[in-house]
């Protein structure tokens, strides 16, 4: 079994998940947009350090994320069991038999069972995975991330289950910023670039930077739909 109830909080087991997700987006959450808007220039740059190009979003809700990837160039696909890819439609089922990447952004606090269930991410095959979840450091009933009015938020990792989650399926593990960024193989200076430009002063700098590169993944999207 993963270890990884060290220093991490559970809720009781959810009976009210089929109610909770009857609305994929919750009202609360109301940082989606600027969030997706980081989210890409985080994926883009990791990326481009550690050379993935056929990338899987996993529990990307809308697309819209997906759909952005696309745009700038990464072959990018998107599964949510309890969402429809408003922004992604016709990109559900990928092209490739395993992805070189995986984002799941902030995904795994909604996992029930988080001991099988994060085996669907790491054994997947990807030499890299990017999370973001919030981290529980003995925060209180007060923590805004607990978000108990949705209903979603039921697992809540430490740092420590982190490590040893990245120790049971073979990956490095560093937390940088926001992202936890679990990595195979030796690219230690893809690692020391990425820990430099994902922290919380420099991705605002990466994200201004996206907005100037050309994306040509709409109109070459656009012809492969047409043409379907």
């Amino acid at each position: 079994a993963l270890p990884i109830w060290c220093g991490s909080l559970q809720s009781e087991e959810p009976y009210w998940l089929g109610e909770a997700y009857k609305v994929s987006l919750s009202r609360l959450d109301t940082g989606a947009g600027q969030r997706n808007m980081i989210s890409l220039a985080a994926s883009l740059l990791v990326a481009k350090l550690f050379g993935a190009r056929d990338v899987l979003d996993m529990g990307g809700g809308d697309g819209l994320l997906c759909r952005f990837l696309r745009d700038y160039g990464l072959n990018c696909y998107v599964i949510d069991k309890f969402a429809a890819p408003t922004y992604a439609q016709g990109f559900t089922e990928p092209n490739f038999a395993k992805p070189e990447m995986i984002v799941a952004f902030e995904v795994v606090e909604h996992f029930a069972r988080p001991a099988t269930d994060l085996s669907t991410i790491f054994d997947a095959g990807a030499n890299v995975i990017m999370l973001t979840t919030g981290v529980y450091e003995g925060q209180k009933e007060d923590w805004w991330y607990l978000a108990s009015e949705t209903g979603q938020h039921i697992f809540f990792y430490s740092l420590k289950a982190m490590r040893l989650i990245g120790e049971r399926f073979g990956y490095d593990f560093v937390k940088i910023g926001r992202f936890a960024l679990f990595t195979r193989g030796k690219a230690k200076l893809s690692h020391f670039i990425a820990s430099i430009l994902l922290r919380r002063y420099s991705i605002p700098f990466v994200r201004a930077a996206v907005q100037l590169m050309p994306a040509p993944g709409v109109g070459n999207d656009m012809q492969s739909q047409v043409k379907k």
